[in-house]
């Protein structure tokens, strides 16, 4: 489980530096790299030399190297590892690192780290249980570290008692569970949102609440530090998030927050939604800072969108949706009727009745409700309230994978598992009931059609989202709608799904009517709507099969293919050949160039024979991958102002660049080449993966 991790080891001046010896050796056997960073006091207790000789690598002491000048950074040095361990940590050392006291090089590579931390503390039993210890340990805590707790035994002052560092093969087994642990969400997207919302009255002020942020961060630390790739959604908080996994969206208004969420949660596996989002906003915000008079002032409110209840009705099969309820009375009524009408997967009960729960607290109390029943947890960290929650999540994950009966569609379009979804919040002042019926028609549309003659199983349909955004609206039924596509299949032997197509089309201009039945003759396209659906349900289902056999998808790929080219004169320039080299036309006619043929055998070997196989052999799978990237580059060489290459590497880097960033040497440069010459433009990601790694 420590098979190639990256171990910083900080050792301080105490007698139970002897022991570090030990467990540089235990680390290095189990497969980890060690980087040894000191104090300069804890050379007087043990050499350099022996834990250089130990753990192959120069132990590092001082900010600079005296001989060379050479800078030892701390900033690499957090960025380079999966974990820093403190062992031995001195009273001393729990006070700097607690106070922020940087004047060593180990506290300064504290400061910096990314990765988990871990301490075990070794001092005499005085010192231990004093209450500056015990402060600078719990804030320790407080900070997300994880303290391993000082043994009883002879000390080196001869008195028997409480101050013992852990002995290292404990120390190893700590790092082993943890490590066990921490992958188990690894290749789950995981959307939080967090903190309150703000809404404007006028420039100067606002509606809002007293929400911190803390429960949310809390839980999109945990989800990361566990594996996931965490999408967090805050409002206006003055927190920082910690963990290089978590992208962050600060957002103020409710609103806001809605098109974040309602963007982000098609391609996450699920949404915990912590955030205290305001249930009214002002229905006018004034531009000016509005003066005072003598009279009473009236502020009208209207509803904000519902962001829970909206994920609600998108959410897939797959897809798991988890709910907050703040009560102050009747709130297991309150939360469980929340749970049914915004069809949550359970949902968490905190009461502002309970001490030290709810807003601006470091503490919470909370019930867990499912339909099934609930469970009750005693006042805790907010931290430890985020473990609890996150490990209800993943076991939702785990019993839903080892249950899945494979069940017959009852659906005639039973290829797909589309979700439809269609946000007007752009357009006010029309007849909303316009788009809500636009919508249905688009879902029956897409899930009620028989668009091959295949039989599927549940678990062998293909997920995937089509969210429209409407731009513009007229009364006569033009609209002009922007469309988020995207696929998904299944990892098999695994508890995710990996992006097999994703694509942004900006403009779909076309004409629909109240009460229309949306049809599709492949002969006659007189609808550019249902041209363009059909168009990607055929692009999707034929790349869904190449990536299960290779150049499986032949025959759909042609009838996506067919559309594009009998769709020229639709008026549409995402129809046009030549019109630009980035538009649906395009993807479809690189897509199936002969010159481009090796970009379809790269699916079958990246998706199939790769990432099936990693979750077995990870090296084998990543040797496929690498073999598919080899096939891309061909490609790429025989048609280099091809647009799939690049759209493919857009919607692929944060799998790419998690797949590579542990692999060999060798594997990253043939790669990271690779990629660097097919798409320059994410060259930044690309150097992710070779970070801290000379070859």
């Amino acid at each position: 489980m420590l098979e190639g991790k990256k171990i910083v080891l900080g050792v301080t001046g105490s007698i139970a530096a002897y022991k570090a010896a030990l467990l540089v050796r235990l680390l290095v056997k189990e497969g980890a790299e060690v980087q040894v960073v000191m104090t300069p006091s804890a050379k007087e207790f043990i050499t350099p030399l022996t834990l250089s000789t130990l753990s192959g690598r120069p132990v590092l002491c001082d900010f600079f190297n005296s001989g060379s000048g050479a800078w030892n950074s701390h900033v690499e040095l957090g960025l380079w590892a999966d974990a820093m361990i403190v062992a031995p940590a001195t009273a001393s050392t729990l006070g700097k690192m607690a106070g922020g006291v940087a004047d060593n090089l180990l506290v300064t590579t504290y400061l910096s780290m990314k990765a988990p931390v871990f301490i075990a503390p070794a001092m005499d039993l005085d010192m231990y249980s004093h209450p500056s210890t015990v402060r600078n340990v719990e804030i320790l805590k407080g900070f997300g570290n994880h303290v391993i707790e000082a043994a009883e035994g002879e000390l080196a002052s001869h008195l028997n008692g409480k101050g013992r560092m852990e002995e290292p093969h404990n120390i190893v087994a700590r790092l082993k569970e943890f490590f066990s642990v921490g992958e188990d969400m690894k290749g789950m997207k995981i959307l939080v949102t967090a903190g309150p919302t703000y809404e404007k009255i006028d420039p100067v002020r606002f509606v809002g609440n007293y929400s911190s942020g803390k429960m949310g961060f809390s839980i999109a630390e945990e989800c990361a530090s566990r594996g996931a790739d965490v999408v967090l959604v805050s409002g206006p908080v003055s927190l920082d998030c910690k963990h290089p996994a978590i992208k962050r969206v600060d957002v103020e208004s409710a609103r806001e927050m809605y098109d974040a969420a309602m963007a982000e949660f098609p391609s996450c596996d699920a949404a915990v939604l912590s955030a205290a989002v305001a249930d009214y906003r002002p229905a006018v915000q004034a531009t000016e800072k509005m003066k005072r008079n003598s009279g009473a002032m009236t502020l009208e409110l209207e509803a904000n969108p519902d962001i829970a209840a909206a994920l609600g009705k998108v959410k897939t099969g797959r897809q798991r949706l988890v709910g907050f309820a703040l009560e102050t009375c009747n709130g297991e009524e309150n939360a469980i009727a929340k749970l049914e009408k915004k069809n949550l997967d359970f949902i968490v009960l905190n009461s502002l009745e309970d001490k030290g729960a709810g807003f601006g607290c470091d503490t919470n109390k909370v019930t867990i409700l499912t339909r099934e029943g609930k469970s009750e947890y005693p006042l805790k960290s907010k931290k430890e309230v985020a473990k609890d929650i996150v490990q209800r999540l993943f076991r939702l994950f785990v019993l839903f994978f080892l249950l899945l009966l494979p069940l017959q569609a009852s659906a005639d379009g039973e290829e797909l598992k589309a979700v439809v979804s269609l946000n007007a919040s752009k357009v006010q002042g029309t007849n909303s009931e316009v788009f809500k019926q636009l919508e249905e028609a688009l879902d029956e549309f897409i899930n009620n059609r028989k668009w091959t003659s295949n039989t599927y199983e549940e678990v062998e349909r293909i997920d995937c989202n089509f969210s429209f955004v409407v731009n513009s609206y007229s009364n006569d039924g033009s609209f002009d709608c922007s469309l988020m596509v995207q696929s998904s299949r299944p990892i098999f032997g695994s508890s995710y799904s990996s992006t097999a197509f994703k694509y942004e089309d900006k403009s779909i201009k076309f004409s629909y009517q109240q009460f229309d039945r949306l049809e599709f003759i492949e002969e006659n396209l007189d609808n550019n709507l249902t041209a363009v659906v059909a168009f990607y349900i055929y692009l999707i289902i034929g790349m869904d099969m190449d990536t299960m056999g290779e150049l499986g998808g032949s025959e759909f790929l042609n009838r996506a293919l067919n559309i594009a080219n009998n769709s020229q004169n639709l008026g549409d320039a995402g129809w046009k050949a030549g019109s630009s080299n980035n538009n649906r036309y395009s993807i479809i006619d690189d897509y199936m160039n002969g010159a481009m043929e090796p970009i379809r055998k790269m699916m079958y070997k990246y998706h199939r024979l790769g990432l099936d196989t990693m979750f077995k052999d990870a090296a084998g799978g990543r040797k496929e991958i690498t073999e598919g990237v080899a096939l891309m580059k061909k490609a790429y060489e025989d048609r280099p102002l091809a647009y799939f290459t690049k759209l493919f590497t857009e919607y692929k880097v944060d799998e790419i660049v998690n797949i590579y960033s542990k692999c060999t040497s060798d594997e990253k440069k043939s790669v990271v080449e690779t990629l660097s010459n097919i798409n320059p433009s994410l060259s930044s990601e690309w150097d992710k993966i070779t970070k801290n790694n000379n070859y």
